[in-house]
């Protein structure tokens, strides 16, 4: 995990935890720019309206070559922690492209069984995606603690629509698992207090 205590201060104490997507998570997704996403793989699902959480997601895609077709996936999951004193959320989102989805079964030859599936119908090319960080203080004097963390990750689509992979408390699920939705109103809730950190282009 990359979260970390970096207090220096003896005299205040005060503590702050961070969690950002490493490097090579970055590179991953900047690899999905131009690709049409048409699907989102989860071994389970719990839904409220438009808005879903799993254990993991995983991003389907395939490239051909020499005449066969690869198919890979971005596998997309979190861990959750507290800080110490307040108990105050934050969370690390991992990032790892495999050759089989997170957490969903594959047979001998090759096939994934019993997947849960989100599609995203007349799905355009990725345009942008952008990392959304959020901050947050909680407790006072030698308590304080401060945890700033990668939120949540804004798939756009050529044309404006977009879908988001997020983590919070709030909706159907528990705080260990990821958020995902192409709903306007649920997305703006899912970016609700958080601040864009990076935008990831072609290049």
């Amino acid at each position: 995990m990359i979260a970390k205590n970096n207090s220096e201060d003896p005299d205040t104490q005060a503590r702050a935890f961070s969690a950002q997507i490493s490097e090579g998570g970055l590179l991953i997704l900047q690899s999905l720019i131009g690709r049409q996403l048409y699907r989102v793989l989860a071994p389970c699902l719990q839904v409220a309206g438009a808005h879903f959480t799993a254990p993991s997601f995983s991003i389907h895609f395939s490239d051909e070559i020499g005449g066969r077709w690869f198919h890979k996936y971005v596998n997309i999951c979190c861990e959750w922690s507290e800080t110490p004193l307040t108990f105050t959320d934050y969370w690390d989102i991992l990032i790892s492209c495999e050759n089989k989805p997170s957490g969903i079964n594959v047979d001998s030859s090759g096939a994934i069984v019993a997947p849960c599936t989100i599609c995203f119908y007349k799905a355009k090319p990725i345009k942008k995606i952008e990392l959304y960080e959020f901050q947050l203080s909680a407790g006072q004097g030698s308590d304080l603690e401060t945890v700033t963390y990668d939120k949540a990750i804004r798939f756009e689509h050529e044309g404006g629509t977009a879908f988001c992979i997020a983590c919070q408390v709030n909706g159907p699920g528990d705080a260990t698992e990821v958020h995902v939705s192409e709903d306007e109103a649920t997305i703006s809730q899912f970016l609700n207090g958080s601040r864009s950190r990076t935008c990831l282009t072609a290049i």
